[in-house]
């Protein structure tokens, strides 16, 4: 699957839901771009935005990518080793699990589950189902609803619709879900 996104104008310029539409082989028509699944730490950058916005970091800010435990979650990284401290700029860019779960768990107004309903992220369970496991990929996102919420990141943290059609040009939704100094920070 493939949405690109020409994010000045919000114009999808590419939309391929599968390899092929008529390949039952493969449920071709299954669109990829609708399903729900795992985001996986594609979320990640938005617990950094939020902890600029929020004060509790800044691009250098140190923080601890050593084993933790937060009640009975601990979280491991990808390559189960640790780094020690790093930079938030260092831990966003080579996806650190432990700083991304010990930030996310600092977030206070919004939260992170708040900040992805306002995102526009359709969570089909409160916020003590998903837990911390939420900056990890603990919950369904559709590639759409990620385009759009990363497309906020070039435009100055505001959310806006996605142009599929003429008609959908005419949409003036738009609303802040970042700072612009968090979202140039974060991208």
């Amino acid at each position: 699957s493939a949405l690109l996104v020409d994010t000045t104008t919000m114009e999808a310029r590419a939309y391929l839901g599968s390899a092929d539409f008529w390949d039952v082989s493969i449920q071709g028509q299954v669109d990829g771009i609708q399903m729900r699944r795992s985001p996986g730490s594609s979320l990640k950058p938005f617990i950094y935005g939020l902890g600029l916005e929020q004060g509790l970091i800044h691009p250098n800010t140190l923080l601890k990518d050593t084993k933790a435990s937060f009640g009975a979650y601990s979280p491991k990284n990808f390559d189960r080793g640790y780094s020690g401290p790093l930079s938030a700029t260092e831990a966003l860019r080579r996806s650190r699990n432990v700083p991304a779960v010990s930030l996310m768990a600092m977030l206070k107004h919004p939260t992170f589950y708040t900040f992805l309903q306002r995102g526009g992220i359709e969570l089909s369970h409160p916020s003590s189902h998903y837990g911390l496991s939420l900056a990890l990929g603990g919950a369904e996102v559709s590639l759409e609803e990620l385009v759009r919420l990363y497309s906020a990141l070039p435009n100055r943290g505001h959310l806006r619709s996605l142009v599929y059609t003429k008609a959908d040009a005419d949409s003036t939704d738009s609303r802040r879900i970042l700072t612009p100094e968090a979202a140039f920070l974060t991208l």
